[in-house]
């Protein structure tokens, strides 16, 4: 179980990079359970995701998040997020939630635009 585990997080971290050099939007939503706040990212507006992708590397992956788990701000980018494929990653002190959508940062679509 733990090898697949490992390889279904190796994909999705490539699926990941893929999407950010495609410059498809990707999503992390970070729960502090401490403080019960929660944290939106995503791949636009200069976050540096290769570095935050690294950390991912070395965090427990609890693969595809059950609809029950899902985070509810993910209702802002999924018509209906338990459709979505939302992965998750353990935190010391909460969890990541992150799942690549279906558009892309503007920057892109301008860039293909003028091709």
């Amino acid at each position: 179980m733990v090898d697949i585990k490992e390889e279904q997080r190796d994909n999705f971290i490539l699926e990941v990079r893929s999407a950010i050099k495609r410059n498809q939007v990707v999503v992390m939503i970070l729960y502090n359970a401490e403080d019960d706040k929660y944290a939106v990212f995503s791949n636009g507006y200069d976050t540096n995701f290769d570095d935050i992708i690294k950390a991912f590397l070395e965090m427990p992956f609890l693969g595809r998040v059950k609809p029950l788990d899902i985070f509810e701000q993910w209702e802002d980018y999924f018509d209906d997020p338990a459709l979505g494929e939302i992965y998750g990653f353990e935190l010391e002190d909460g969890m990541v939630q992150m799942a690549i959508l279906e558009y892309y940062n503007k920057e892109a679509e301008d860039e293909n635009e003028e091709e």
